[in-house]
């Protein structure tokens, strides 16, 4: 029993520590909008902010890179949904306090990540695609990425990402996780900065004849790939 109080003690104390965090990562207002998202707590995100101050939060944690737009499988329109806490690594930061918003995000959006096709727009995709090799990747990865920060994320785990680069001057990110994930993103400009566009298509779940072309697509260029 005493064990089980010292625990509830410690997690609302990380709670709370979080909550200062992103207050003073993110600016207040945006970091308790971030907070919400993160915890699914929508009902005091409305009741806390304006519809009209919410759009202006939700377009300021875009251009943050810690929410981003998706559409999955057969969703007619992009929404926003919030990307995990990994912008928190280039800080200076308890490592303990990172893990703890982590599996919070693992254990309310996993379902999202685990869809068998989904589009995104963001302003990098490295959260995304970061968070999956730390929390999905059994056995080992190929892609062509910017791994700043990749060895904070991964530790040990590390060695078992191959980076590639491809063999022409390319602004295309491609990979494979396992035999689980296979992904895609490429620059896009809107009216005044680059976006970052592409495709998640997750290999355990059905997919049609179109997405299953583009996993051999990629499967075929990440051979013509040399080690970066």
């Amino acid at each position: 029993m005493k064990s089980t109080v010292q625990s509830n003690k410690n997690l609302n104390l990380l709670d709370k520590a979080s909550q200062q965090l992103l207050y003073q990562e993110l600016g207040y207002d945006s970091g308790k909008a971030y907070y919400f998202l993160l915890t699914k707590n929508f009902k005091d995100f409305e009741k806390e902010f304006s519809y009209s101050k919410r759009y202006r939060l939700l377009k300021e944690l875009f251009n943050c890179g810690v929410i981003g737009k998706i559409k999955i499988e057969s969703q007619e329109s992009f929404n926003y949904f919030i990307l995990p806490p990994l912008f928190l690594y280039s800080k200076e930061i308890d490592f303990d306090i990172i893990t703890f918003l982590e599996k919070i995000y693992l254990k309310n959006y996993s379902d999202i990540l685990l869809s068998s096709f989904s589009q995104v727009i963001l302003k990098s995709e490295n959260p995304l695609i970061f968070f999956l090799l730390k929390y999905f990747m059994k056995e080992e990865a190929t892609l062509t990425l910017d791994k700043t920060i990749l060895n904070k994320v991964l530790g040990d785990n590390l060695d078992k990402v191959n980076i590639l680069k491809a063999r022409t001057e390319t602004k295309r990110r491609i990979g494979i996780i396992d035999k689980n994930f296979t992904f895609e993103f490429f620059d896009m400009l809107n009216k005044t900065s680059y976006e970052s566009f592409g495709y998640i298509i997750n290999h355990h779940q059905k997919c049609d004849q179109s997405k299953t072309d583009d996993i051999i697509k990629i499967k075929n260029e990440l051979k013509g790939c040399c080690l970066a």
